[in-house]
């Protein structure tokens, strides 16, 4: 039922905080990139995973909030 969904959803992303953590902030921009161009060529998904992370920032800090923001600019940009 729900609970498994959750739980395996819960599993994926603690999968992807592992594979991400001690990279440099450069680093993870390049990842950032290759994701924008994949998000991007279905623009309807690209679009509902922004409102998904626009989401999230009322449950952060004041300085995880200022990282989310420059990762939506970032996400949301022409290049």
């Amino acid at each position: 039922g729900l609970g498994s969904s959750v739980v395996s959803k819960a599993d994926h992303m603690s999968d992807l905080a592992d594979k991400y953590k001690g990279k440099s902030d450069q680093e993870l921009i390049a990842e950032i990139m290759k994701v924008k161009r994949t998000l991007k060529k279905d623009k309807a998904q690209f679009e509902k995973q922004m409102r998904a992370i626009k989401a999230m920032r009322s449950m952060m800090t004041g300085e995880q909030k200022a990282r989310l923001e420059k990762l939506i600019r970032l996400l949301e940009s022409d290049d």
